[in-house]
C-alpha cells in the first residue's frame, strides 16, 4: 500500500510541476505578445538594417586600423634593422681584399 501511495504522490507532483511550468510559459508569452502588439515592424526592420550598416562600417574601420598598425610595425622593424646595420658597419670597417 505504501508503494502505491508514493507512486500516486509522485505522479500528482509531476503533473503539478508540469502544469505550473506550462502556466509560467503561457504568462511569459502573453507578456511578450502584449509588449510587441503596438510595435511598428517597418521601423524595426529599418533599425535592423541600420545596425547591419554600422557593423559593416565598424569592421572596415577596424580592418583599416589593423592594416595601418601592421604597416607601421613593418616600418619600425625596417628602421631598426637599418640602424643596426649602420652601427655594425661603423664598428667594423670594410676590408678590401685584392686578388
Amino acid at each position: 500500500m505504501d508503494a502505491l501511495y508514493i507512486a500516486y504522490l509522485a505522479g500528482f507532483l509531476g503533473f503539478f510541476f508540469a502544469f505550473a511550468w506550462a502556466s509560467y510559459a503561457h504568462v511569459r508569452l502573453s507578456r511578450i505578445e502584449r509588449a510587441t502588439r503596438d510595435l511598428d515592424w517597418q521601423q524595426v526592420s529599418e533599425i535592423g538594417l541600420d545596425v547591419q550598416k554600422l557593423k559593416k562600417s565598424s569592421q572596415k574601420w577596424q580592418n583599416n586600423e589593423n592594416a595601418q598598425v601592421k604597416v607601421s610595425q613593418k616600418e619600425l622593424l625596417e628602421q631598426a634593422m637599418l640602424e643596426r646595420a649602420m652601427q655594425q658597419s661603423q664598428k667594423q670597417p670594410l676590408k678590401i681584399v685584392e686578388y
